[in-house]
């Protein structure tokens, strides 16, 4: 076959005929994109619909703060998590972006409070120990308002209570706080029933407000005639019947605490109301003593030192406390031309009242003032009188002098001024001073010659007697010697005479019988003639046999 002649094997072959697919065919690849984009978009809106709203927190610093692995949490639950840190404008703060859940919601109020957890050592103890491993995270206590707030300031403090915490919240005025501290604790009988919450300075600067919250179910003890006073530290006191040494707890010598009490005769039963202000003393001594509603203001001049004296002292009449220093001044009398140093005085009547036993058959005073004057005219004084004289403190003391100097009282000057006397300790100053004037009188050097001279006698005169004594002692040793010899010669013959055996004992024995024989015929006798007085005469009558 040659090579222009067609090839008929190829000829035969089936021609290939290009079909186009339909459009509408649909592939199984596609399926799987599909349902991914169906499952996305259900999550976006799934995650729209779920996400809670975003706050803002303004902190002092972010410290531990790390943006997507901070939590917020409320009871240990996770609510939110830290989106963004920046600093404030005022670049004095720092502000972070809180993304919250959406059941978190109805806790973002106002009154909601927000700080950071972190490790912390305090006075009262340490907390925050499991951020060393997890990290410091932001905790939150919800508000008890219902208006949404979402700015809010954090603490730099965590607060002590949360106000989930059933029991109630009470303030305390006091001038000084002492040892006390935030967290401090609150006893009632030596357990610890609640702790300090926060501490106010006045607006004024004078005083500070403790707030304290008592935890359930403690705070029925509390009622409006409670006492509180601080139990920080050791109270050691010293009276007459021995040394008192009182503490509530370690924890109150290291940080302070508070204890109250109330007193078994009151009267009032209810709980307190929340909310309720006492007043804090410094002591429980302080603290239980009746309150003093009546205060009269008097006044009193010294004419000697008042070092020791002090604002606070006590005031008292007889043992019994009627008042306290109240102020301390100095004044310069133009007319006397010396100055006065002029105390002035709080009196609680009330404490003097509480001990006072009217008779009802006297007419009593109207005024206190009348009262005052009358006992003035019999001598009442005030006196600078020391209550310790290892410390130099000193007390105002009344008391009546008889013999004092009359003085007019004055009841229409205010405050009413009370006469003074000279205080022991300046009486003893003044015999002391007047004793120390009499011996610089004396005649010191003529005296001390005098002595001298004395001296020198005695010192002869001992020599004289003790030469007077060797002599007789040499001269009257051998005549002793030979007198005590005769005495012994004596006293051996003496015993001798008067032996048991001796002719004189033996003798004496025979002359004693033969007394005793007449003596028991002379009695025979006698008793003879007593009964026969004829025997004078006749003689004795012939018996017959």
């Amino acid at each position: 076959m040659s090579e222009n002649e067609p090839n008929n094997e190829f000829l035969s072959l089936p021609i290939a005929k290009v079909q186009q697919s339909k459009r509408h065919d649909f592939s199984l690849v596609w399926l799987i994109p599909l349902l991914a984009a169906v499952i996305g978009g259900w999550i976006a809106i799934h995650s729209i619909l779920d996400h809670g709203p975003t706050i803002t927190l303004n902190l002092v610093d972010a410290e531990g703060i790390e943006v997507g692995k901070t939590k917020v949490r409320y009871k240990s639950v996770d609510v939110g998590n830290v989106k963004s840190v920046m600093l404030a404008p005022d670049h004095h703060t720092v502000v972070l972006s809180l993304d919250m859940a959406k059941f978190s919601e109805p806790f973002l109020v106002e009154g909601t409070r927000f700080w950071v957890v972190r490790p912390r050592l305090g006075a009262t103890g340490v907390s925050g120990l499991n951020t060393l491993l997890s990290g410091a995270y932001i905790s939150m206590d919800a508000g008890e308002t219902s208006k949404p707030a979402r700015k809010f300031i954090g603490l730099e403090v965590p607060p002590v209570v949360s106000r989930d915490i059933a029991g109630r919240q009470y303030s305390l005025e006091t001038n000084d706080m002492g040892s006390l501290s935030v967290g401090a604790p609150i006893y009632f009988h030596h357990i610890q029933v609640g702790q300090v919450t926060s501490v106010i300075l006045k607006p004024d600067g004078h005083g500070l407000t403790l707030s304290i919250f008592v935890n359930s179910p403690y705070e029925r003890f509390v009622s409006e005639d409670s006492r509180f006073w601080q139990a920080s530290g050791v109270d050691l006191e010293f009276d007459s019947s021995g040394v008192h040494l009182q503490t509530e707890s370690l924890t109150t010598i290291l940080a302070g605490g508070i204890a109250f009490e109330t007193p078994s005769n009151s009267s009032e039963k209810l709980p307190a109301a929340n909310n309720s202000s006492f007043k804090l003393a410094p002591n429980r001594n302080a603290a239980m003593k009746s309150p003093d509603r009546l205060v009269e203001t008097r006044i009193l001049y010294f004419d000697e030192s008042l070092r020791g004296l002090q604002i606070g002292s006590a005031v008292d009449f007889r043992g019994i406390e009627i008042g306290e220093v109240a102020a301390i001044n100095v004044e310069y009398d133009r007319v006397q031309e010396k100055f006065l140093f002029p105390v002035l005085i709080n009196v609680y009547p009330e404490r003097i009242k509480s001990r006072y036993r009217e008779n009802t058959q006297q007419q009593p005073y109207k005024d206190t003032r009348q009262l005052l004057s009358r006992m003035i005219e019999h001598g009442f004084r005030g006196q600078l009188r020391a209550s310790s004289l290892l410390t130099g403190q000193l007390y105002i003391a009344f008391d009546f002098f008889p013999h004092a100097e009359k003085v007019k009282p004055r009841p229409d000057l205010n405050p009413m001024p009370l006469p003074t006397i000279q205080g022991n300790i300046a009486q003893l100053q003044d015999t002391l001073l007047g004793v120390a004037k009499k011996l610089d009188q004396l005649p010191l050097d003529k005296l001390s010659s005098h002595a001298d001279e004395l001296v020198l006698t005695a010192k002869r005169t001992l020599e004289s007697t003790n030469q007077l004594i060797i002599k007789l002692d040499s001269d009257l040793e051998p005549e002793a010697k030979l007198a005590l010899l005769q005495m012994k010669t004596t006293l051996e013959q003496t015993k001798q005479t008067i032996s048991p055996d001796s002719f004189l004992q033996t003798d004496l024995h025979t002359t004693l019988t033969s007394i005793s024989r007449v003596a028991d015929s002379v009695r025979t006798l006698s008793e003879y003639l007593e009964k026969h007085p004829e025997s004078l005469l006749r003689g004795k009558p012939e018996v017959n046999k």
